[in-house]
Formats: C-alpha cells, structure tokens, sequence
C-alpha cells in the first residue's frame, strides 16, 4: 500500500493543482467590479488566452500524462522483475548460462539488459564481466535520465510561453491604443486578459512539473543503485559458479 501511495502522488499533484487552478480563475472571474467581469467564466478566460493560451494547456496535458506514465514504468518491478531475478538466480547457481542468456534476451528491461552483457563475457573473466556490466548500466541509466528530462523540457518551457503570452498581449494591447483615438478599457481588456490569462496559466504548468521532475529525478538514481546491487550480486555469483 505505501508504495501504491508513492506511484500516484505525483499524478495526484497534478490533478490537484487543476483544482486550484480552476478556483484561482473562478476567484479571479468572481472579484471584479463590472458585471461583464462577474459574468466571466473559467472557458471565457482560457479563450482569453488566445493561441499562446492553448500552447499552455496543452502542454499541461503532456505534463499530466507524462506524470502518470513515469508513475507507471518507474518503478523497481518494472526495471528489476522479482521473478526474473530469481529466475536468473537459478539458472546462474546450475551453470546454466547459456540458458540464463536467452532469459535475458527474451525479456527485455534494465536488470536483463545489464545482466545479459555480463553473460555474454562469461568467458571472458569476471573483470571483463564487471566491465561490460558498468559500461551497459551507465547506458540504461542515461535512458531512464533522458527520458524523465522531457518533464524538466515542459517545466521550462510553461513559463516561457506564458511570458511569450505576457508581451504578445501587451502588444495587442498598445496597438489598440496607437490606432484608437480613445480607447476604452474594454478594448483594452482582451490583450491584458492575454497577458495575465497566460502567464498565470505558464506559471500553473512550470512549477508542479520542475516539481515532479525532481522527485522522478530522485527516484531515477534510487532505482539505478538498487537494480545495480542485483546485477552485481548476480555477477558475483557468476563468478563463483565458475570457481
């Protein structure tokens, strides 16, 4: 169960701050002083937003669903299948490494990836063994930090579309003033709107996700130094099976 609980916390966050956002934008429709303002609603605001806006939420759901596919894969079940490792335990412990070699192809994920480059430099020595087992480790490592870095990727890139939202509004805005003798506030309105509508949306999709992706990040390395005990401990009993 604690560890159900840790595999959706971060969908959880996620989730939770669309709750919090659809109340700061309710609250924000709510408070204003012209009934126009009070009878704006939350659609009314995100179409506020204009294209930049959609850029935004858009790139929230790749946020959410990254989230939840990073809760999924990333874990120790996942990279090290408990039956795998007992699998392999018993066919190492026969001698049987040829046979453990084709478990290792046959089911692909970073426990056999690593511990199958080592088998195939079983007769090689255990240096060699170790050698190629580092060298493939550091390759499935750098995999799993490429991929939980597209998390950091969409965590940048919401606030920089929100400042792009922040002066293209503001730019709509000062043209309406150059070609209107006078402007009224409501024409004014649709580019501030654009402004405050967008980078208040970046600023929603920026911070929980740099969030989640230090947590996955964290998480990442835990799991790379466990999975690299089981395969050094199945190297080592390589090694003495061949003693």
């Amino acid at each position: 169960m604690p560890r159900n609980r840790k595999i959706w916390t971060g969908a959880l966050l996620m989730l939770a701050l669309c709750f919090v956002t659809s109340l700061a934008f309710g609250q924000e429709a709510a408070g204003g002083e012209t009934a126009a303002a009070k009878d704006k609603s939350l659609w009314d605001l995100l179409k506020a937003g204009g294209f930049v806006g959609w850029c935004i939420i858009v790139t929230s759901i790749a946020t959410l669903a990254l989230t939840i596919e990073f809760c999924v894969s990333l874990r120790r079940d996942k990279l090290c299948p408990p039956e795998l490792v007992g699998e392999l335990e018993a066919l190492i412990d026969e001698g049987q490494f040829e046979e453990a070699l084709q478990v290792c192809e046959n089911d692909r994920c970073f426990l056999t990836n690593v511990v199958g480059a080592a088998l195939a430099k079983v007769g090689m020595g255990y240096d060699e063994m170790v050698k190629s087992m580092e060298e493939v480790g550091s390759e499935e490592a750098f995999k799993l930090n490429a991929k939980i870095s597209y998390m950091s990727l969409l965590g940048n890139l919401g606030p920089m579309l929100g400042l792009l939202g922040t002066v293209t509004g503001m730019i709509g805005a000062f043209t309406i003033i150059e070609r209107t003798t006078s402007p009224t506030p409501a024409l004014l309105a649709r580019g501030v709107y654009e402004a405050l509508v967008t980078t208040a949306e970046g600023l929603f999709v920026g911070i929980p996700a740099l969030t989640v992706f230090f947590i996955f990040k964290n998480r990442v390395t835990s799991l790379v130094l466990q999975v690299g005990g089981v395969c050094s401990e199945l190297v080592q009993r390589m090694k003495e099976v061949q003693k």
